[in-house]
């Protein structure tokens, strides 16, 4: 028996539970991965609603989406299953009034020999710009589509799931992943204006088919108005953590 004096970190005792962690991602919008939060239609088995934990938004499916995403397991992981080629995205729609500033976050499971391709796009597109997250050929990548800032870095080799964040703050961009960071800065403001939310996708439109991979999409953060990456403060810090925890305790 492993017996210890001090007290361990919350989640240490409950794995990946939300509860866990959800006080220290108050303020974030969190689609998690499980049964309870993704119903599948009658007709077609596929996921009809993704919906976010504590009350927040949910992600419904494109409308290129007809029946296509499914509710994926890999050992005890549970989410979103997207196949390389076919449009399984969601969109939460206008879920941020302001893209300048903003925070995403990602857990997923790339399995061997796949890609994951689009994992996550902040689609402005009233100002006419998106921001999208994606990994190809063992590389992870935040661009926007009018290329004005983009940050890369290579995937771990191993054969589990991954936490990637990606931060916005005005002119500049930064992403992490694992204990790796990289950052840049743009000639101007890189997004603006309302904002909506698509995961495994970038847009609503059927075709870039090339852009749809093969991840299995366990937990999606969105933090409207908040740069954890370029932030010191106390709630920021204690948000990070708490991403990081969640996704060390999780189920592999």
């Amino acid at each position: 028996m492993l017996e210890l004096d001090t007290s361990l970190p919350p989640g240490a005792l409950c794995a990946a539970d939300p509860g866990a962690v959800g006080a220290a991602l108050k303020g974030a919008l969190w689609w998690h991965g499980s049964e309870q939060h993704m119903p599948l239609d009658p007709k077609t088995g596929a996921v009809s609603l993704w919906r976010a934990y504590d009350g927040g938004p949910p992600a419904e499916p494109t409308e290129p989406n007809q029946g296509n995403g499914q509710l994926g397991e890999a050992g005890n992981m549970t989410g979103l299953q997207c196949r390389a080629g076919v449009h399984c995205g969601l969109v939460a729609e206008d879920v941020t009034p302001n893209a300048a500033t903003a925070t995403l976050a990602v857990r997923f499971y790339t399995p061997p020999g796949e890609d994951a391709r689009t994992l996550l796009t902040l689609n402005a597109a009233r100002s006419g710009n998106y921001l999208f997250l994606s990994e190809n050929a063992g590389v992870l990548t935040a661009k926007d589509d009018n290329g004005r800032a983009e940050v890369s870095l290579p995937c771990p080799s191993g054969d589990a799931p991954r936490l990637a964040i990606m931060s916005l703050h005005g002119d500049q961009l930064a992403l992490s992943l694992g204990p790796n960071r990289t950052d840049v800065q743009a000639r101007e403001h890189i997004l603006g204006g309302a904002a909506s939310l698509f995961i495994s996708c970038r847009n609503q439109r059927p075709r870039l088919l090339k852009t749809l991979g093969a991840a299995l999409i366990l937990d999606v953060w969105l933090f409207p108005g908040r740069a954890l990456l370029h932030s010191d403060t106390p709630g920021d810090q204690r948000s990070l953590s708490a991403l990081r925890r969640h996704h060390l305790w999780a189920d592999a």
